[in-house]
């Protein structure tokens, strides 16, 4: 017996010490997997930091650059200093920042762009320098146009930022999965490991202590892995009681994690992030995998994370979680300064007196600020998506559309219009700029108009002005000759019809005396009365006008006879001496001068009809007397 139960000993210890060697073997091969994951993980954390210190670089530099433009053409189209504020912000320290872009954030793989953008942002920082001087040294057409035109730089700054942008964006959330399924697959593995382990501890029963030791160093390297995740890592049962967590989630929640196990998340969250977490832990305790953004509450100040819940399952059964969070605070601070430059823009823009949209290639508004709404009466977020021919009326579009095919074919347009809407006339100078892309296609148009009505009524009033007698309204000296070289432009032609034209020269009798007695001011009163009395007698198709004093003129063109010309100086004395003008009993003096085929130029016909005028004075006034171009026959 002795000799046959000898060996058996023995046997099991080789055994013992085959299955110990295999534990050590698993032993090594998991804590090499683990330390070429963790080196794994570093690399993906240092290139993720150097993402997150570039991305916020590039959005201040990119914001910087549209407060700087939108504010110094603000001050350049309303001319109000408080316009350049945000200019004045935003250039304060942009070069600095821009230098620190490229040499605090290196980056190898994307150097070259970086680089790149900071001399196109140089290049814009002196042009709007520029423009400003040219402002400030009056020359503010020229500045304007600078500042709205050339949007080349801009264009290709903004493009290739926006690349940087999204391509490091989109790099960094890749990391930021991987590193979220690194670390599931960690843990998993942890515990896959820890399993594996432990049977081979129980297998291998003759080597407890250095089995058990074995654990224990598997256990240190696994949380020290776990410790340097960038994530909060916990692993909880069915009651929401700790099992386990990393040093992040004890360092963000103020405790312990060793001491903390066994503790319920109730004590381990605020009141309220614990009743905000229960409805996610009744669904992933359900076995159903949970992601979502929660703001909790820690030390005082608001905090954001991207939580993922994970089932804990073992033969079917859910037998607790593990909850995986990502600090995204920053994200979310960067995602509220985004808005709040996009606000300020569109306060500026909503304020601006300047019609700005944006129409697509298919004619689609797809923006428009605040004064499109007042001008068309309509409802921007109805309008949005609707074409320019729904939007505007019939006149207003066809007065656009050949603009707007070319604006869409690649050209820079500037045009005026003029149309009816509301009820009202409104004249418009408008810009279309094309947006082109960097395969040359046009995306779309800028709009920029500009409402000139104002401007337009007063070059309407002031040629009016220039034509008429502020006294009585009727047309000036200057007017009545422009009127009487085109009628005598007209009797040529009429002439061949056997048509005459006349020219009746008038003044008031005695007006010097009615001045004398009365005061200049009644005499303005019969002035004016006596230009309306001419306004009625005479046909609308008659020009009437003042000279000068108490001297006016009327020129009848289409008569069928000299002769119509005295009915007409008889009918108008007749008028005045049947009315009071100004409140007192007058008369007129006329002379006619008459033109038939003959050629005659209009400072002779004037004169004509002042020696008419001088023989019915000799008459004894409130008479007439006519003179027949170009004789010199007469009569009362």
């Amino acid at each position: 017996m002795p000799t046959v139960a000898a060996p058996a000993p023995r046997s099991r210890l080789s055994r013992g010490v085959g299955w110990l060697m295999l534990s050590l073997a698993a032993m090594a091969v998991l804590s090499g997997l683990l330390a070429w994951r963790a080196q794994a993980t570093l690399g993906h954390l240092q290139r993720s930091e150097r993402i997150g210190r570039t991305l916020p670089q590039l959005h201040r530099v990119m914001e910087d650059l549209l407060n700087a433009e939108t504010g110094l053409r603000g001050y350049l189209l309303t001319q109000k200093g408080s316009a350049l504020q945000p200019y004045r912000e935003a250039m304060s320290g942009l070069e600095q920042r821009l230098d620190d872009l490229a040499q605090r954030s290196p980056d190898p793989m994307h150097g070259p762009r970086l680089a790149r953008v900071r001399e196109l942002a140089l290049i814009k920082l002196r042009e709007m320098a520029q423009i400003l001087q040219l402002h400030d040294t009056g020359q503010h057409d020229e500045a304007l146009e600078r500042a709205m035109g050339n949007p080349g730089q801009m264009d290709e700054l903004r493009d290739l930022l926006g690349e940087l942008r999204a391509d490091l964006a989109a790099e960094q959330a890749s990391i930021n999965n991987r590193l979220q399924r690194d670390a599931t697959q960690a843990e998993f593995l942890l515990l896959g490991g820890l399993g594996t382990l432990t049977l081979f501890t129980a297998i291998a029963v003759t080597q407890v202590i250095t089995r058990t030791r074995s654990a224990e160093r598997s256990q240190q390297r696994l949380r020290d892995i776990a410790d340097h995740v960038p994530a909060l890592i916990g692993h909880f049962d069915r009651q929401g009681r700790l099992l386990f967590a990393n040093a992040e989630a004890g360092r963000v929640f103020g405790f312990q994690p060793e001491a903390a196990v066994g503790r319920p998340i109730a004590e381990l969250h605020t009141p309220e992030g614990a009743d905000a977490m229960q409805p996610q832990m009744d669904r992933v305790l359900a076995g159903e995998t949970v992601e979502f953004d929660a703001r909790v509450r820690v030390d005082g100040q608001w905090r954001h994370f991207h939580q993922c819940l994970v089932p804990d399952r073992l033969a079917g059964l859910t037998r607790g979680f593990y909850a995986v969070s990502m600090d995204i605070s920053d994200r979310r601070r960067d995602e509220v300064r985004v808005a709040q430059s996009e606000k300020r823009l569109k306060a500026v823009t909503d304020n601006l007196p300047i019609v700005l949209a944006y129409v697509d290639a298919d004619q689609r508004l797809r923006y428009a600020n605040e004064t499109v709404r007042s001008l068309l009466d309509i409802d921007l977020a109805d309008a949005l998506g609707r074409t320019l021919e729904d939007l505007m009326t019939p006149e207003m579009y066809e007065q656009r559309r050949v603009h707007l095919a070319l604006g869409l074919q690649g050209e820079r347009v500037e045009l005026e219009t003029s149309s009816m809407h509301l009820g009202r006339r409104r004249h418009f100078r408008s810009i279309y700029v094309p947006d082109t892309g960097a395969d040359g296609a046009v995306a779309g148009l800028f709009i920029l108009s500009i409402d000139i009505t104002p401007m337009k009524q007063a070059e309407a009033q002031l040629a009016q002005w220039a034509s008429s007698d502020a006294l009585t309204g009727l047309p000036n000296r200057r007017e009545l000759d422009q009127a009487l070289d085109q009628a005598l432009l007209r009797q040529r032609r009429q002439a061949r019809d056997g048509r005459a034209m006349a020219v009746l020269f008038m003044d008031v009798d005695h007006f010097k005396t009615i001045n004398d007695t009365y005061g200049h001011a009644v005499g303005d009163e019969v002035l004016r009365a006596f230009a309306q009395c001419l306004r009625h007698t005479v046909r609308a198709s008659d020009r009437v006008a003042r000279l000068a004093g108490d001297e006016f003129v009327a020129v009848l063109e289409g008569l069928n006879s000299p002769e119509e010309a005295e009915g007409v100086a008889a009918k108008i004395i007749e008028a005045v001496s049947s009315q009071p003008l100004g409140g007192l009993s007058v008369t007129v003096s006329v002379g006619v001068a008459t033109l038939e085929d003959a050629e005659m130029s209009a400072r002779d016909l004037m004169v004509m009809a002042d020696r008419a005028l001088y023989q019915a004075k000799r008459a004894g006034r409130n008479g007439f007397a006519v003179l027949h171009g170009p004789g010199m026959d007469s009569r009362r």
